[in-house]
């Protein structure tokens, strides 16, 4: 019985984790880090994937944080590339009132 429970969580997780970029972002900041998560996989000169980042966040619309997400974006680029995943997470939690993080922004803000 056990070991049944045990299984069927873990089906759920690894399903719930498999699904997650169908499900639709429910803030700015989730929908910047579904962005550059999807800019990551893509074949892109750091021009191309800028201008590409850039585009994607003026399509999320401002009822949804999309506003605040690109007035941060916009900033991140007065300070040094290596402060700027931690000026993104942190405005992304003081917004939220939660912890946030985003793989996909981190790799590709260490990458520059």
């Amino acid at each position: 019985m056990i070991l049944r429970s045990i299984t069927l969580v873990t089906i759920i997780i690894l399903t719930s984790c498999s699904i997650s970029k169908t499900v639709k972002p429910t803030n700015g900041f989730d929908s910047a880090c579904l962005i550059f998560h999807e800019a990551e996989e893509l074949d892109l000169t750091p021009q191309e994937l800028g201008a590409h980042i850039s585009t994607q966040l003026e399509n999320i619309a401002d009822g949804n944080g999309g506003k605040e997400v690109r007035s941060v974006y916009h900033a991140l680029f007065n300070i040094s590339p290596q402060q700027r995943y931690n000026l993104f997470k942190n405005s992304a939690e003081t917004m939220l009132k939660r912890s946030w993080d985003c793989n996909a922004i981190k790799n590709l803000y260490e990458r520059t």
